[in-house]
């Protein structure tokens, strides 16, 4: 099985509901802060690709990613300090797209098809794609959602961010509904 939506998955779980507010104003004012981020990163997606963790392209993706999220996160921070008439929007955009390039690129070329080193009823989780896929696009409907909507709009006029509980509740509604639904059908 190819690891493609593990590896997003830890990707938006680490960049959103993971990373708080405080973490993100210490990781423009810290390289240490910067670094943490980039642990948290390889954390999750150490948990997320538990049972795969034996093989040694995987370890090594690990230190692929790590590296690549610090330097694309770095520019990003040093591009927004050097260039403050650009539009943050664009960074922002550019600096996910770079992460979900790297990670396709280390799943797909990398990594390829791995097999998990461990058995076990609890394997099921890992390796089911709906259950990741549900995961993935609740995050994506709701933090994701919330935190883009707020980066589009702080571009344009500055404004505090404020997270849209009521939004998120009614997109994460959709999501669990729709999926609750393919659940009871297949």
């Amino acid at each position: 099985m190819y690891l493609t939506l593990h590896l997003i998955l830890a990707h938006f779980l680490a960049d959103y509901p993971l990373q708080s507010g405080k973490m993100v104003k210490y990781k423009y004012k810290s390289l240490i802060g910067l670094f943490l981020h980039t642990i948290m990163h390889v954390v999750v997606i150490s948990l997320i690709c538990l049972p795969f963790l034996y093989s040694a392209k995987v370890l090594w993706s690990l230190i692929v990613i790590f590296i690549s999220h610090l330097l694309i996160d770095r520019a990003k921070i040093a591009c927004e300090k050097f260039c403050p008439k650009i539009n943050k929007f664009i960074f922002y955009a550019l600096d996910q797209l770079l992460h979900i390039l790297i990670l396709l690129y280390v799943s797909l070329y990398f990594i390829g098809k791995a097999e998990p080193g461990m058995t076990g009823d609890w394997y099921a989780y890992y390796s089911d794609s709906t259950l990741i896929g549900f995961i993935l696009i609740f995050i994506l409907c709701t933090y994701f959602y919330d935190v883009t909507k707020w980066t589009f709009l702080n571009s344009i006029k500055p404004i505090p961010y404020k997270r849209d509980y009521k939004l998120m509740a009614r997109n994460a509604l959709v999501v669990v509904i729709a999926f609750l639904l393919y659940w009871l059908t297949r």
